[in-house]
């Protein structure tokens, strides 16, 4: 099976649209509901089904950014719309460079992108300068394009979850995140400006799904990559021998979902962190942090006093690494010891 991706990044001239849009104008592309612009509009809402399962869509476009927002903005056949599009890089730079862009702003790997555009000289540099992402030939023809996307292997459709269909919304508001830490010179003071609230949920069944989705997908923040079921998820919650622990974050400018996870073996004198993982997009504001609190407190009522985290090193997983460094001393932990970061409200 191939490995699953999280966002596609997309050319514009005569990908999602026929023509180009600096030549023709916006009242010259072919994006209509007759033959040529159906096949771009039929191409666009499969794309815009992808985005509802929680795939990433984003640009890299030669262009002028004014004349190619302005058709995203207000051609009233464009099906994806510029809340749609996670990021982009509108700009006569070379595609590779914005990709790479992309990524970190995004903070997904490259192995984790799908380049489509509609010129193979593109596609060539791109796969020669960033050969970790997939670069798939896209048809000669337009209203090949549709049955292309549905052909390629890397967006299996598992269960959707609440945080699948929010992924694309969330990009979005995580703009907003970052225009607003500008105005601050001080990270802690932005911090405390976003009311962020964690609600800790333990042994829900409820929230199964975008659980085992989590240990599946997440590769930066995870102390140990195993992949598991629902079934052995729930397995855990009723054994009476481990606690699953999840954050659910929020803040001033919306709604982050489930983003956190921690499974836990309990020992008499001691809780032992088995998996903990964190979405990447939440890093650097101490939800990590706020559920180790809650894990440290809900010991503590049990009777354990230490905390132990042991990490498994991957080649992706430095974030977490570093994680369990900075806060446990060769991996263990006094429970006494952990903190609530003062800008958390923990519900």
């Amino acid at each position: 099976m191939a490995e699953q991706k999280k966002c596609i990044v997309l050319d514009l001239d005569n990908t999602l649209w026929g023509g180009v849009v600096g030549e023709d104008g916006i009242n010259g592309i072919a994006l209509s509901l007759e033959e040529p612009g159906a096949s771009f509009v039929s191409f666009q809402q499969a794309l815009r089904d992808l985005y509802d399962r929680g795939i990433l869509l984003a640009i890299s476009s030669k262009n002028n950014e004014a004349d190619a927002l302005d058709a995203i903005r207000t051609h009233p056949n464009m099906i994806l719309k510029e809340p749609h599009f996670a990021a982009h890089r509108i700009n006569w730079k070379e595609k590779a460079e914005n990709i790479k862009e992309l990524a970190q702003e995004l903070n997904i790997g490259l192995d984790s992108m799908v380049f489509l555009d509609d010129n193979p000289v593109e596609r060539e540099l791109v796969r020669t300068a960033l050969p970790d992402v997939a670069v798939p030939d896209l048809p000669a023809d337009p209203r090949e394009y549709t049955r292309m996307l549905h052909s390629l292997p890397y967006f299996a459709s598992n269960a959707v979850t609440d945080e699948d269909k929010m992924r694309g919304n969330m990009y979005v508001t995580e703009r907003l995140r970052r225009e607003a830490e500008k105005k601050f010179e001080n990270k802690n003071e932005f911090l405390k400006s976003l009311s962020l609230e964690v609600r800790i949920g333990r042994n829900d069944e409820s929230a199964l799904a975008r659980l085992a989705q989590m240990t599946e997908k997440t590769n930066q923040f995870n102390t140990n990559k195993i992949p598991h079921s629902e079934d052995t998820l729930h397995s855990f919650m009723q054994d009476g021998l481990h606690e699953v622990f999840h954050a659910h974050a929020l803040d001033r400018f919306g709604d982050h979902g489930i983003v956190a996870l921690a499974i836990v073996t309990k020992e008499e004198t001691t809780w032992v962190i088995e998996t903990m993982l964190m979405s990447c997009r939440v890093f650097e504001r101490g939800i990590e942090d706020a559920l180790l609190y809650a894990i440290a407190q809900a010991a503590q009522a049990e009777g354990a006093h230490m905390l132990a985290l042991p990490v498994v090193p991957s080649e992706k997983n430095e974030p977490a690494r570093t994680f369990a460094e900075t806060r446990f001393n060769n991996g263990m932990l006094d429970a006494h010891d952990v903190h609530k970061p003062e800008w958390i409200t923990i519900t």
